[in-house]
């Protein structure tokens, strides 16, 4: 693999679009992988969004080029502005402390990251560093900055010290900077990316971890080389990084305006959502939700990934990515006249199965059921008593469509719910929401 070139997040912006504008082939509009569903709002006019991050109270911060704006996750409008820098500035990250009070914003003109107290709206620059990346906090609240001298000079994770404004360098790399996360462990994931060639090659980013014995052992003198990290994925670009409820580490390309998911136990990697062509998801987030994990066909309060979508000149919007169900639906609807009607399931496993199960109606409460060799729990809404059920195949796009005839019941009520699969034998990956039809 080549060594590349060293960039700060404000010079990349610029590079970024002219990437994704060369590289990028045709591509369909925005979507999710199966099992997923997405929407967004937008949040800024064109150019480059300088850093991204959520609220307590459920709104977004981000840089807009010109001030730092609490904005409306509901329509993307301006609630107020926190934050106004002296001068113009290219914005490199936003990111909260641990608990909540202050918005740190790096910015790669001046190499300054400033201290917003949310409360008073009182800001002062805490740390001067040479083009500051990322941000992260390890379990112990402790923050750790990525940043780099320049063009081909490598980068480093410095431990900072916001009171005195000096840093102990901690890890060194060859490569450029990358997203910054700590694990529950107090493991220090990031990504190493390569910039020698453009469009930049795929699997050219190396997705590393610095376990917490090693990183401890790094400050004071010395600093532990990014080298002999373990490298855990092979990824084609890395801008944001996160981790969701399930363990999985959540990556946005730039380079080829994607969302990955990456397994840390083996480094396999799948798709979540693709920007569309010329175009790029650069920041991202994580919300966690109290409703299973996120996995594909699992309910929708699983959680959701925040991701920023740009084309760095004309648009920036924010992309909100949930698990999706798959959907059980008559027509007619319920209730159902005596006569043909179309059984019509949908959202399901490409070429996989459902097991379609039927009762005499809904059970007071939900029932979760876990299976170690399942991704996620699946949740039936059924009745069990007089339980009955069938084995459908699903067409290329996950859906299955039947007509049928309903002989005239005089009103009988029918519970329906499926479970989709890559077979009949699994992996089980999620759930129908159930519906009840009466049969006239």
């Amino acid at each position: 693999m080549g060594r590349g070139k060293r960039w700060s997040r404000g010079g990349l912006a610029v590079v970024v679009g002219a990437v994704v504008a060369a590289a990028a082939p045709e591509a369909p509009a925005q979507q999710a992988a199966p099992g997923f569903g997405l929407d967004e709002v937008v949040v800024a006019p064109g150019g480059f969004v300088g850093g991204f991050e959520l609220l307590a109270n459920g709104d977004y911060a981000l840089f807009d080029g010109t001030a730092v704006q609490q904005v409306s996750s509901v329509d993307g409008s301006v609630v107020q502005t926190l934050f106004t820098p002296p001068g113009f500035v290219f914005g490199a990250f936003l990111r909260n402390s641990p608990d909540g009070a202050t918005l740190y914003f790096g910015e790669s003109s001046n190499h300054e990251i400033w201290a917003i107290d949310l409360a008073t709206l009182q800001a002062q620059v805490v740390l001067t560093v040479t083009f500051p990346f990322d941000l992260a906090f390890d379990p112990q609240g402790q923050p750790f900055v990525t940043w780099s001298l320049g063009f081909f000079q490598g980068s480093h994770v410095s431990l900072c010290d916001f009171v005195t404004g000096t840093i102990d360098d901690v890890v060194d790399s060859p490569e450029a900077s990358g997203p910054l996360f700590f694990d529950a462990d107090g493991d220090l994931w990031t990504a190493l990316p390569d910039f020698s060639s453009y469009p930049p090659t795929r699997d050219a980013t190396e997705l590393i971890r610095i376990d917490a014995a090693n990183l401890a052992a790094a400050i004071g003198p010395g600093a532990y080389d990014a080298t002999l990290a373990p490298v855990i994925a092979q990824l084609d670009g890395a801008y944001g990084l996160v981790q969701d409820d399930g363990g999985d580490l959540i990556v946005s390309d730039a380079n080829y305006g994607t969302i990955v998911a990456v397994d840390p136990a083996n480094g396999a990697e799948s798709i979540v959502a693709e920007a569309g062509g010329f175009e790029a998801f650069a920041y991202l987030c994580w919300r966690d939700q109290p409703h299973g994990v996120f996995e594909p066909w699992q309910p929708a309060d699983a959680g959701e990934l925040i991701a920023v979508r740009t084309d760095y000149f004309s648009e920036n919007a924010v992309t909100r990515v949930r698990p999706a169900r798959p959907m059980i639906a008559t027509n007619p609807p319920s209730p159902v006249p005596a006569g043909p009607f179309d059984l019509d399931l949908t959202g399901a496993t490409p070429d996989g199965f459902a097991l379609l199960y039927v009762s005499a109606g809904l059970a007071p409460n939900e029932f979760a059921l876990r299976n170690r060799t399942w991704p996620a729990p699946l949740y039936f809404d059924l009745d069990f008593v007089g339980l009955q059920f069938h084995v459908l195949a699903l067409d290329s796009s996950g859906e299955f469509h039947e007509t049928l005839t309903n002989s005239g019941f005089g009103g009988i009520d029918l519970a329906a719910q499926f479970v989709t699969a890559a077979s009949l034998g699994g992996p089980y990956f999620g759930t129908s929401e159930a519906i009840v039809v009466t049969l006239q």
